[in-house]
């Protein structure tokens, strides 16, 4: 009986310590245009910087016709910049210039990039979007509710 009760503890720890991370999860959204897109955020301070600034509207414009980049209010923390190596669909900081972006095509990976999200769910809605994006627009970009 007691070997029984020591597992069940063992047990609801786990299944508990599991929740809590799945609670931690940070989830924003980000509107362009008519479309709603959904990021989840690593664990880094350059995210939790950011996630800390979050409502946010930014302005977006083209950079090298592979992302589209934005000025922030305040630089985020660039700890994490080094082994990134770039996504099409990621959400980024570049510490260097202290600007956010997503990629919409394969880039190499450089100092001072740092990942700050990936995009849950159709990615290739997203990269078009972005692709279709001829001129400056604005990303509103919010918590998702029941995130950390």
């Amino acid at each position: 009986m007691r070997q029984l009760s020591l597992v069940l503890l063992l047990f609801l720890g786990l299944v508990c310590n599991l929740w809590a991370k799945e609670e931690k999860t940070m989830r924003l959204q980000m509107q362009i245009e008519n479309q709603e897109f959904v990021f989840v955020m690593e664990d880094n301070a350059a995210a939790r910087d950011l996630w800390n600034l979050l409502p946010l509207e930014l302005r977006f414009s083209d950079y090298v016709g592979k992302e589209k980049i934005a000025s922030l209010p305040k630089k985020l923390s660039g700890q994490e910049s080094g082994n990134y190596d770039p996504q099409s669909g990621d959400f980024f900081y570049f510490a260097p210039w202290g600007k956010v972006g997503l990629y919409y095509a394969k880039q190499p990976p450089y100092p001072g990039l740092i990942k700050l999200g990936a995009i849950e769910g159709n990615q290739e809605i997203l990269i078009q979007t972005l692709r279709n994006q001829k001129k400056d627009f604005v990303i509103a970009i919010t918590k998702m509710p029941n995130s950390n």
